[in-house]
């Protein structure tokens, strides 16, 4: 890390814990209600068109329509997020999902759903968000110190299991309620992150910002720089092929579960159990990186990936299936918290959003197609051949991380604390002065 990103990020005393920080709260907060009212929304979305089309398939079309929608913008806007003012660039990309949000309500009430309608505000929503994603990437390394990334992040991968675990129960519920309930929920999620992210005081922007460049070549800046950086490729490459597994050993493990004789309430409460698994491991993520280690955590977690599918395999009940999904979920918060941080660290604060912007790219491009493929696969050789399968490629992950040299960077001291440590050391600077100042509020 060179010495202008120390001087941009580097506090000149020891830092208030994040509790106290009064924008890393409003940050995780308003982002903890946006997360939880689009999981509300996620299902209620489904539970509508089902109810009104009887449509598994055009249920699934807004889902990959909004997804569509956020991966053709991620890079663009991962570009803008860097080269414009990210707090004006959150707040708008929050108004413009509740704006079009909004928009479902009365088409509830009033009995006119039409799927176009749908399709257009799942399809706006998910390019908004890349913009928002993009630039919240960014925000995070300004508000916190250095050696608190580790925390922020589990702080985040926490917030995000509490969300996947309580949302779509509450979408449910409120569905049965009102339909239009989840819809007024989520667009005023949005509203909250907006006003969250309209009141945050430090400065969320590069200090320096680069040249500008072409914008062909500056779509591609932050791919060259996970390319170019060997523990950033590692995570994308390891991100993509995770992510695009678990996918698609979901819905095989929903078939499995059924045949198993598992009921509906079973199977949602199997995921349920997962996520909760998740969140405990996020919560102790920073506390066993430094019992154990970030290698030793990510070999752990890789080779418990194929062990436990395996025995999913031959689990003789869906609770035997739901605890080891539990342990896999437990296992790779850890991983997650450890590698987010350390590349965040590693990012300059120019490139954040196209960087965090290209690996969001990588783990859901893949993982975009394969629960289709999962499901081909199931109707022809059965599911529990598929289980086999996936455990097969889940083993020969885990053997090309076991032999992976780039891993050993996450045995040694994170660079971020030392840089933090390095920079403390030379506080006397005046030409630095200035800029700590506002870190030390």
């Amino acid at each position: 890390m060179d010495r202008d990103r120390i001087a941009e990020i580097a506090p000149t005393a020891d830092p208030v814990p994040l509790r106290r920080n009064r924008d890393f709260t409003l940050l995780w907060t308003g982002q903890a209600a946006s997360l939880f009212g689009s999981q509300v929304s996620a299902l209620a979305y489904t539970l509508l068109i089902l109810a009104v089309t009887g449509s598994a398939a055009q249920a699934g079309i807004v889902a990959s329509v909004t997804l569509i929608g956020t991966l053709v913008f991620l890079l663009p806007a991962g570009v803008i997020a860097d080269r414009h003012p990210r707090k004006q660039i959150m707040v708008i990309a929050s108004l413009i999902q509740m704006l079009a949000g909004i928009t479902v309500v009365p088409a509830v009430v009033s009995h006119h759903v039409y799927l176009i309608h749908l399709a257009a505000v799942g399809c706006i929503q998910g390019m908004a968000s890349a913009f928002y994603q993009g630039a919240s990437r960014g925000a995070t390394p300004r508000i916190v110190s250095p050696e608190q990334l580790p925390e922020a992040m589990a702080a985040t991968q926490a917030r995000d299991r509490a969300t996947t675990m309580l949302g779509p129960p509450a979408g449910g519920a409120l569905f049965d309620a009102s339909r239009s309930l989840p819809f007024a929920l989520d667009s005023a999620s949005f509203g909250a992150i907006a006003l969250a992210a309209a009141v945050i005081r430090k400065p969320l922007d590069p200090v320096s910002p680069p040249a500008r460049e072409p914008l062909r070549r500056s779509l591609t800046k932050g791919i060259r720089f996970v390319a170019g950086q060997p523990l950033v490729r590692t995570f994308a490459i390891w991100t993509a092929l995770i992510n695009g597994l678990l996918y698609g050993i979901r819905l095989t493990i929903v078939v499995l579960a059924r045949n198993r004789g598992a009921t509906p309430f079973e199977i949602g409460t199997l995921f349920t159990i997962s996520a909760g698994c998740g969140l405990v491991g996020a919560l102790v993520a920073v506390r066993l990186s430094k019992l154990a280690g970030g290698r030793l955590l990510t070999l752990i977690s890789s080779w418990l990936l194929p062990a436990c599918t395996i025995g999913m395999f031959f689990a003789p009940s869906v609770w035997v299936i739901a605890l080891l999904g539990g342990i896999t979920g437990f296992a790779i918060m850890p991983v997650n918290v450890i590698m987010i941080s350390r590349i965040t660290g590693i990012t300059p604060d120019h490139l954040q959003a196209q960087t965090g912007n290209t690996l969001q790219l990588c783990y859901q491009g893949l993982a975009s197609f394969t629960p289709a493929i999962f499901g081909a696969l199931a109707d022809k050789f059965g599911v529990d051949w598929v289980i086999v399968f996936a455990a097969v490629i889940y083993a020969l992950i885990a053997i090309w991380l076991q032999f992976n040299r780039t891993l050993g960077q996450l045995g040694d001291k994170p660079a971020t604390t030392a840089a933090a440590g390095q920079a403390r050391r030379s506080s006397a600077r005046p030409r630095h002065g200035a800029h700590r100042k506002g870190w030390a509020k």
